[in-house]
């Protein structure tokens, strides 16, 4: 019987590999693992090399043996972390522990593997490694370069078309402008609007988001415009609506389209003079504020259909900006599951899940009618019910199931399709979340506000965690 070949390691010309072992054997295995697929192996033959390795240019993944001579055990693992906190680390060993493995996963290692390696193993351990060091690497680039661009730290993207929308948020955030989004629901309407206001000399002043369309037309006026004492049922005092709320600063109206005929009157009377009575009153109140809305219905059909009145459409129309549905952005998605399945994971406590590379083709080619709202809900679904467990086409919804449509280019998303099943119990899930923070620790050198963001949560609940595991920031600290 022909013996069945292992599965081939994906590499990258990029990828640089460095083997830390006293035995060239290693070296020559990871090479055949790789299959000769453009990779650069290097081999360290102690610690002492390896650091001096890492003085030149650093190596993309790890690979290091417990039983050094000059640094044996874990000890190393600390060493070579303290010094390369950001690369991937695998280790192997002759004399496999389960204390040595739980040990190195909780000092952040991705893999343990033991000898004498089995070429398939190996080879997996390789590819997922290798996989999770770019797809880390392309969703921090895609962070540096939008926040550094644009100043968007809480944006992802690496479209052309979402590229252009920062450039017209950009332009006209200093600006007093009025801006029309539009978009379908979903797409993230509000976060551009909270852009256009963090970049606006308004920043400091207040922001206040309403959606129209979740009132009727008598409550949609009292939250807008507020109301007196008496004026209604109910209306037992004096309460300021949103505009006043937003004197100062900005005032996003979110589902314009949805508005009645009556409110538009007198949303086209601020507009023009910025002053309005509360419903049930008499004395004007004014206000400064800076109008932005937003809208998923065509208003060129409604002002045709005399839903919606003209001369609002032209006065919100002043700055438009469209957001494309996520259909017409597919190079964020795998970018952006990266980002919500490890904010969910993070949230829960849990372990993302492992997405085969068959699932990944039906979620790259559905056709998300939620857009990017539907996919932070899937993901974080995903994460509560497949915790480190293989998601497969058969977990996706019915209608993502059957929406493969051929090779789909995956965008260096980490898949693995053989990846076991982990145990759910209590003691596994805080040795995951542990870890995690771990590697987000030492891949923001300690940084706590840049590791919190990562990770999703705010500073004081990172705080917490870190204190329940032991975790300290100067450890993580490039002196």
């Amino acid at each position: 019987m022909q013996q069945e070949k292992a599965p081939e390691a994906s590499a990258s010309p990029r990828d640089r590999i460095l083997v830390i072992d006293e035995r060239e054997l290693s070296t020559h295995q990871v090479r055949a693992a790789l299959r000769g697929r453009g990779a650069e192996v290097v081999r360290a033959g102690s610690l002492r090399e390896a650091l001096e390795e890492l003085r030149g240019r650093g190596p993309d993944l790890v690979l290091m043996s417990l039983e050094l001579s000059d640094v044996p055990g874990l000890r190393a693992v600390d060493i070579l972390h303290d010094r390369a906190p950001a690369v991937p680390l695998l280790v192997f060993t002759e004399r496999p522990q389960v204390g040595d493995a739980v040990g190195a996963v909780r000092r952040g290692a991705v893999d343990y593997l033991s000898k004498p390696f089995r070429p398939e193993a190996l080879s997996r351990a390789l590819r997922r490694a290798l996989q999770e060091a770019r797809s880390t690497r392309e969703l921090e680039r895609a962070q540096r370069d939008v926040s550094e661009r644009y100043g968007f730290s809480h944006l992802l993207t690496r479209s052309p078309r979402m590229l252009e929308v920062f450039d017209q948020v950009r332009a006209v955030a200093g600006t007093e402008a009025t801006v029309l989004i539009r978009g379908e629901t979903g797409t993230g309407k509000e976060l551009i609007s909270r852009a256009i206001h963090q970049r606006s000399r308004r920043r400091d002043k207040p922001f206040i988001s309403v959606n129209c369309g979740a009132f009727t037309e008598s409550l949609l006026e009292s939250e807008l415009f507020g109301h007196e004492r008496g004026s209604f049922t109910g209306a037992t005092g004096v309460r300021e609506g949103v505009f006043e709320m937003a004197d100062g600063g900005t005032l996003f109206l979110d589902e314009l389209g949805e508005t009645s005929l009556n409110v538009q009157v007198n949303l086209l009377r601020v507009l023009e003079d910025f002053s309005f009575r509360r419903v049930g009153g008499t004395e004007e109140v004014r206000v400064d504020v800076r109008i932005l809305a937003a809208t998923n219905v065509a208003l060129e059909d409604a002002v045709a259909e005399k839903r919606f009145r003209s001369d609002l459409y032209y006065r919100l129309d002043v700055f438009p900006i469209f957001l494309p549905p996520l259909r017409q952005r597919r190079e964020d998605i795998p970018l952006l599951m990266r980002h919500f399945l490890e904010q969910a994971a993070s949230e829960y406590a849990l372990e993302p899940p492992v997405i085969t590379s068959e699932a990944l083709e039906c979620i790259l080619a559905y056709r998300w009618p939620g857009n990017v709202r539907q996919l932070r809900a899937l993901c974080e679904r995903w994460v509560i019910t497949r915790s480190g467990r293989r998601l497969e086409r058969v977990h996706l919804p019915r209608a993502m199931a059957g929406a493969q449509e051929g090779p789909v280019e995956l965008g260096g998303f980490a898949v693995d399709d053989s990846r076991p099943m982990a145990e759910n119990t209590e003691r596994a899930l805080r040795q995951i979340e542990r870890a995690y923070l771990h590697r987000l620790l030492r891949r923001h050198r300690g940084h706590l506000m840049n590791t919190a963001a990562a990770a999703g949560i705010t500073r004081r609940t990172l705080y917490t965690k870190m204190k329940r595991y032991g975790l300290s920031a100067e450890k993580y600290r490039i002196k």
